[in-house]
């Protein structure tokens, strides 16, 4: 019995294959007398090819990726995999695991949704909100998320030119290099928890003229309670006159709770005031960036300004990218830095991509830092 099933298995499976081979050489004697066109065949193999996809992560069969996207459930993310040489470190060369963040998000209800984003390597919560979408005008968002601060701040990673975001940037806008970090001791990826508003008014046909946020945030950094009983209050607004280009200004007035050492004095609250100009080009092969920002911590004033800009050689495939930064941490000391970076980026697979920068820091002798060489490469893949 189990012979005859083998038996009859193999000849239906060649049978259907010899019928392809049938159908295949029909159609191509069909277009050698001109019949069908090359392009009309080619039509008919592929609509009678086996039902799969070819979607962002390759051929899949469509009932699977159906079973783990709904509209209530969609799974998603990305991993990064970076490669660090630095002529300072004591650890010269580093090869590690940056993140891998495993994103869902859906809706539930018509206009109400949320999205929950976690890392893996490093096991953290950076975002989880609940969102109420009435239409572009106006947006409400509540839970752990982007603060609207910058133009940059708004990037994901898997869209930043350079492997790490600008030292400004990181340093005043709630990020590795903020005073925020001393407060919960993580970089806290310019997200916070809060309330807020954003949108879009009065489209241009195919853009719109002005984008805005404004919201009301704890002001204690990610996964991390209360620390001083105050809230703080962040807004941006964004003009875009053109098409490609957008120009606009965002503040930030709040504070944190941190000490720079235990040993001399307790953990005090301290102000955290910031306020940016920002300026952004998006053109077909060109893009440029550039923002001014300002801060004050605790009576510390401080100043960042930076500038990059990218030029896609070929389009979606490779792009070449360089970036300057200055950065002062305390202006009446004048304790100042200037990041010059250059690089490319190498897209293998939509949103799949190759980086490699090079970074020479120039410190002033009252940042007290040696002048450093640092080469990155990181493989980045999206989900």
């Amino acid at each position: 019995m189990k012979k005859l099933f083998i038996i009859s298995f193999l000849l239906l499976a060649f049978t259907t294959i010899y019928a392809q081979d049938a159908d295949t050489t029909l159609l191509r004697k069909l277009v050698e007398k001109q019949v069908l066109t090359q392009q009309e065949a080619d039509e008919i193999i592929l609509k009678n090819q086996p039902k799969e996809v070819k979607s962002e992560t390759g051929l899949i069969p469509q009932k699977i990726r159906e079973a783990f996207n709904t509209p209530y459930l969609n799974f998603g993310g990305y991993a990064l995999l970076m490669y660090k040489y630095s002529d300072v470190s004591h650890i010269k060369h580093d090869l590690n695991p940056r993140l891998v963040f495993i994103s869902m998000n859906g809706k539930l209800y018509n206009n109400i949704g949320y999205t929950v984003l976690a890392d893996f390597v490093n096991p953290l919560v950076h975002e989880l909100y609940g969102i109420w979408s009435p239409s572009n005008a106006f947006n409400l968002k509540i839970g752990q998320m982007k603060v609207p601060f910058t133009i940059e701040n708004q990037f994901s990673l898997t869209q930043l030119e350079t492997v790490y975001n600008t030292r400004s940037i990181s340093s005043l806008a709630s990020m590795a290099d903020d005073v925020m970090k001393l407060q919960n001791g993580r970089n806290n990826g310019g997200r916070d928890i809060g309330i807020n508003a954003s949108g879009s008014l009065i489209n241009m046909k195919g853009y719109d003229l002005l984008e805005y946020g404004i919201g009301v945030f704890q002001g204690s950094g990610i996964s991390s309670p209360e620390k001083d009983n105050k809230k703080d209050f962040s807004a941006q607004v964004i003009l875009q006159p053109i098409k490609g280009f957008r120009f606009g200004g965002s503040v930030y007035f709040g504070s944190a709770t941190y000490t720079l050492d235990e040993k001399i004095a307790p953990a005090a609250t301290h102000t955290r005031d910031r306020w940016a100009l920002s300026t952004e080009y998006r053109g077909n092969r060109f893009y440029g960036r550039a923002e001014w920002l300002h801060g004050n911590d605790g009576g510390i004033k401080k100043e960042g300004l930076y500038g990059t800009v990218l030029y896609n050689v070929v389009p979606n495939k490779v792009n070449v990218t360089c970036k300057v930064d200055y950065y002062n941490k305390n202006k009446d000391t004048n304790a100042e830095v200037i990041d010059y970076t250059v690089g490319a980026n190498y897209y293998f697979f939509p949103q799949c991509r190759v980086q490699l920068n090079y970074t020479y820091s120039d410190y002033s002798c009252q940042w007290g830092a040696r002048n450093s060489n640092v080469v990155y490469s990181q493989l980045q893949f999206l989900f």
